[in-house]
């Protein structure tokens, strides 16, 4: 099997001696080489708005933002390249999620969610029930680690 952590040049760090261990990936990911050249390179040649001018580099700017969205929907197999949409990360995307699905809510709606979420898809679904009036409820986990779904008959 191949060892992806030789692509990441953080990890040729030490820390006090010894071999860098990056356990916080959940508040911020570290890049691999490619993603950081890739990203360099568009700063260097094709920083600038998308889908706004329509000068050269933001032309190019787009086209690379757009091509981007469809190996990503190719990737996982979306049916359509509009349905990706691009966040700076998932504390952002489940925010979003949270409070445009929560415009729909009204007093006594269920919102269901498990214990195991992060802190991140917590607290939007509280603030919404909240101001809704709405009910949050967690699913229960098994002695197995498992979600116990709920019987909604």
């Amino acid at each position: 099997m191949r060892n992806f952590k030789q692509d990441f040049p953080i990890f040729k760090r030490k820390i006090n001696g010894k071999p860098l261990v990056y356990l916080d990936s959940a508040s911020t990911s570290q890049k691999p080489q490619a993603v950081i050249d890739a990203i360099s390179n568009f700063y260097k040649n094709s920083n600038a708005n998308i889908h706004r001018g329509i000068y050269t580099i933001s032309e190019e700017a787009t086209k690379l933002f757009e091509d981007t969205r469809k190996k990503v929907a190719k990737f996982i197999n979306a049916q359509d390249a509009k349905e990706i949409i691009f966040t700076h990360n998932a504390t952002e995307a489940l925010n979003l999620a949270a409070y445009g699905l929560g415009q729909n809510l009204k007093a006594g709606d269920a919102i269901l969610i498990s214990k195991m979420e992060h802190h991140s898809n917590i607290v939007p679904w509280q603030r919404i029930a909240k101001e809704k009036g709405a009910r949050l409820s967690f699913m229960k986990i098994n002695n197995n680690g498992e979600l116990v779904l709920p019987n909604f008959n």
